[in-house]
Formats: C-alpha cells, sequence, structure tokens
C-alpha cells in the first residue's frame, strides 16, 4: 500500500475513534409517516456503531410540511449532527453541503383509489410535490391540482376525486389512522416515482457518514434491517404497476431515420429563432428554481439524465408542455402568452440535444406532440 493511502487510512481511522466516543445528535422529522422506522433504524445502526447518541425533538421548529435544503443545512449547523428520513429520488440527489449516506428503505409514490372503485377518471395530485412532475412524467394529462398531499388523499376517500398520486408513507398513516378506508393501490413505473429514505449530514461529517453507510450496509446483508423497514413496501399484492404512456422506441434515434448516423443531432419540431426567446424567458422566469444551467436547484432539473433518459423516456413533449403551461411558473401558473410556452418549450428541447427541424413550434403542436422526450446532453 502507498504510504498516502496508509496515511488516509491512519486519519480515516483516527477520526473514526474521536467520532465514536462523543454522542450524536440525531434529528428527525417529528410529523413524518416514516418516524417510527427512522427512529429504529438509526437505533439498529448507531447500536452496531457502538455509538452513543441522542435524538433531538424538533417539534418546535419544525411545524410539518417539507423542509428546503437550505433549512434542513442550517439545522444540521445549529440542532443536529445527522438527520434521519431524508426521502431523495434518483432524480434529486442532495447537493451542495450535505452528504447522503447509504438508502435504508423504499419509500415510493404510488396511484391509489378507494377500493373497488372505478379504476378511471381525472387524477389528483398536490400542489408543487413530486406527484405533479410524476403525473407528466407518466403522461397522465387529465390531472387535478390540491393544496396538499394530505387534502389529494381526503379527497379521493370522500370520492370527491376517483384517484390520486401519493407517497405511500402518507398513504400508509392515513389508512391506520382511518381503519374503516381501504384504498386499492398500484405503483407506477416512472423515474420520479421512486424514492429511498437516508441519514444526511453536513460534509463536516464525511467520517460518520460513511460509518454509518457501511452499518446499514451490514444490517441489510445480515438480514436485520428488512423487519424494521417492511412496513414502508407498498403489499407485493398491489395492482399490476401503472405504465407510463410512452411511446414505443424506435431502433434509430428519434427525429433520425434508419442509417442517419448515430451521432447526428435528433431533431424536434421547432425553429432555431424560438431558441433565443426561449431562453431569456427561461432566465427569467424559471432559473431561480430550475438553476442557471437547467441543474435543478429548489425545483428538479430540467436537462440532462437527471431529468430525462437518452432513449424510451416515460415523459412526451405533449405531457410536458401541458404541465408547463398549466402549473409553471411556480409563483403565476398558467400566466404567460401561449406563445412564450411555445418557445420555452423549443429552448428545453435545444437544451437537451434536439436540433430544430425548422418549422415553428406552435403552442397547439406542442400540446398534442406524442413524441418522448429523450435527453442527449449528459
Amino acid at each position: 500500500m502507498k504510504q498516502s493511502h496508509l496515511l488516509f487510512a491512519a486519519a480515516f481511522a483516527l477520526a473514526a475513534h474521536c467520532a465514536q466516543g462523543r454522542e450524536v445528535r440525531l434529528c428527525t422529522f417529528p410529523h413524518s409517516p416514516t418516524r417510527a422506522v427512522d427512529s429504529a433504524v438509526a437505533h439498529a445502526v448507531f447500536g452496531r456503531l457502538g455509538q452513543p447518541y441522542r435524538e433531538v425533538d424538533l417539534r418546535r421548529q419544525l411545524d410539518g410540511g417539507a423542509v428546503a435544503p437550505a433549512r434542513l443545512a442550517h439545522l444540521l449547523d445549529s440542532s443536529c449532527d445527522v438527520f434521519a428520513g431524508v426521502a431523495s429520488s434518483a432524480a434529486d440527489r442532495p447537493s451542495g453541503p450535505l452528504l447522503e449516506s447509504a438508502s435504508y428503505a423504499a419509500a415510493d409514490f404510488v396511484e391509489f383509489r378507494l377500493s373497488g372503485a372505478p379504476d378511471h377518471g381525472s387524477v389528483a395530485v398536490a400542489y408543487r410535490t413530486p406527484a405533479q412532475m410524476i403525473a407528466a412524467e407518466a403522461g397522465m394529462q387529465d390531472f387535478t391540482i390540491d393544496n396538499s398531499a394530505d387534502a389529494v388523499i381526503d379527497d379521493v376517500a370522500a370520492q370527491r376525486s376517483p384517484r390520486g398520486i401519493a407517497w405511500y408513507p402518507a398513504l400508509r398513516a392515513y389508512a391506520e389512522a382511518h381503519p374503516d378506508t381501504r384504498f386499492d393501490l398500484r405503483p407506477i413505473q416512472t423515474r420520479l416515482a421512486h424514492w429511498t429514505l437516508h441519514f444526511v449530514a453536513g460534509r463536516h461529517e464525511r467520517v460518520l457518514i460513511a460509518r454509518m453507510s457501511g452499518a446499514t450496509r451490514a444490517l441489510n446483508r445480515e438480514g436485520r434491517l428488512q423487519p424494521l423497514t417492511a412496513a414502508l413496501e407498498v403489499p407485493a399484492g398491489s395492482a399490476q404497476p401503472a405504465e407510463a404512456h410512452a411511446q414505443p422506441v424506435a431502433d434509430s434515434t428519434p427525429g433520425q431515420s434508419a442509417g442517419t448516423a448515430a451521432s447526428a443531432a435528433p431533431t424536434a419540431a421547432f425553429a432555431a429563432d424560438q431558441v433565443g426567446p426561449g431562453r431569456q424567458l427561461y432566465a427569467a422566469e424559471c432559473a431561480r428554481c430550475h438553476g442557471d444551467k437547467l441543474e435543478g436547484r429548489t425545483a428538479p432539473a430540467l436537462a440532462g439524465s437527471a431529468f430525462a433518459p437518452s432513449q424510451g423516456s416515460s415523459m412526451t413533449v405533449g405531457g410536458i408542455y401541458q404541465y408547463m403551461q398549466t402549473n409553471m411558473p411556480a409563483d403565476k401558473p398558467g400566466q404567460l402568452k401561449p406563445a412564450e410556452y411555445a418557445d420555452l418549450m423549443a429552448f428545453l428541447l435545444h437544451a437537451n440535444g434536439y436540433a430544430p427541424s425548422g418549422k415553428a413550434l406552435t403552442p397547439e403542436a406542442a400540446g398534442n406532440d406524442s413524441s418522448p422526450f429523450d435527453s442527449f446532453v449528459p
């Protein structure tokens, strides 16, 4: 082993030894439906490490709802060393000053309806939650928007909405509080529907997070993790998955004919002179949430593999356009002109590697475009 590797190993071991002697402040989300599981897993992980810890009561600081990354980072600086129960999807990983452990449980979004109710009709989703993007990603063009995830579940339970999309842990908590209510569930096969739970800490706790990841994996190998997290698993007897309404994937890249060189840029129905105005609109109306380079900030990324795969996407151009026209910008949804939404769509296509076909993209054409929206940029 090289001397530099030996020095690193010695430094890591010393840091781990020092970390083991202190009491770790563990935080959980006090109103989260996964809190019992988060606490049980933390107890098992710290027990395996021989690590003293205490759980911090955050009921005064957190009154429910989602916690923004900046708020989470502040709590990790002021009140906690580690946060349990942080959910993330493959398209929404923590960034910046936060480190994420190995996952310890799945916590997916599902489609649901009252047991025995017809399996059709509009789908209720909560405003500015992953459920909105999941509905668009799955091609569900007929959906209604509620103010909160709790309202979605209440509306389906009261038969005000025929179906809904909800986080399975929240749905399970509702069913436990209302034992006379029975829901039929259906898994959703889209990228944003699949979430996992993690421990999260600031970068100064990289040694502790690494040790917790190792303990989590060991508990999983030994079969001691699954009994603690089984309550969050979508029941195996659920209905068949709700497949995204993706178009069949051709043998050639979308926009290319057979025999076209694979390196050629795929084309889409927009004009080159729409890209500039679309870029300006994006900078003015979208960048503060989705990032200057579409990399994602407080809202999901809109380019690259974090947004869509390079082939076989479950999202369509029309589905994304209709979602954008109805729900964006977040502070004034639906308030831009139809032609402006078309220019924004042209810019999104350009930013994801599409070349213009030369024909201007109209609002009508954008809304009716059933082509898969793939991303051909890293």
